[in-house]
């Protein structure tokens, strides 16, 4: 055989070989976190291991106020309950990443009383109980644009008419909240005010009168 066509088929059988070796190469083994779930208590911790062991990566909690992390996997949970993910990437390639899920649990129950309904700017008292702890303040909120609400959970809706929405927030843990619907009516009318209250008129004379509604919102012109 020609010395030419013996290199190039050595050549060829080199590549193809070659090509074989590359192709039944074991693919790169997926990041994996472990364990890759997790339940612990506001404000506990739980160690986090990589496998394979022999990439670095970054650890993370995805979401802001979920806690934080070590560079070496130990997890610190917020003082509140939520689901919260920790994730570790790699260093060399940020595409490749793996994460864990933590669920964080107090034992805290907040439930509240909902719907109310209510009168327009006349104050409603709301219910709201918090079990499984002793600390069972609620920390009350309410859209400013919907009225005010006071620490002890009295609501007063703004002048109007519709549905407002109001939390309850369990001071034990702040993850855990209850809402409660106020269906608001239309404002009581409590008097109603004739102007001018007298007066006196010529024979033939004229004037135009006109009257002022109080109600617990304030006194307005009637008709508006």
């Amino acid at each position: 055989m020609p010395q030419r066509l013996t290199m190039a088929l050595a050549l060829v059988l080199a590549i193809s070989c070659g090509g074989d070796r590359k192709a039944n190469e074991p693919a790169t083994a997926p990041l994996e976190v472990h364990p890759s779930t997790a339940t612990v208590a506001p404000k506990g911790s739980q160690q986090f291991t990589l496998s394979p062991s022999t990439v670095q990566v970054a650890w993370s909690v995805a979401e802001t106020g979920g806690g934080s992390v070590t560079q070496t996997g130990m997890y610190t949970a917020p003082g509140l309950s939520g689901v919260f993910h920790v994730v570790a990437t790699s260093t060399t390639n940020s595409t490749a990443s793996a994460q864990a899920v933590v669920t964080v649990e107090s034992g805290v129950v907040i439930s509240a009383v909902s719907p109310v309904n209510a009168f327009a700017c006349e104050p409603v008292q709301l219910a709201a109980t918090v079990t499984g702890t002793s600390d069972t303040v609620v920390l009350w909120s309410v859209p400013a644009a919907c009225g005010t609400i006071t620490a002890a959970g009295v609501f007063t809706s703004a002048r109007g008419t519709g549905t407002c929405g109001v939390t309850a927030q369990a001071h034990a843990d702040l993850g855990k909240l209850a809402s409660i619907t106020v269906n608001v009516a239309p404002e009581h009318v409590l008097s109603v005010a004739v102007l001018p209250a007298s007066v006196t008129l010529v024979p033939g004379g004229a004037l135009a009168f006109a009257a002022n509604v109080t109600t617990a919102c304030g006194t307005f012109p009637a008709g508006q």
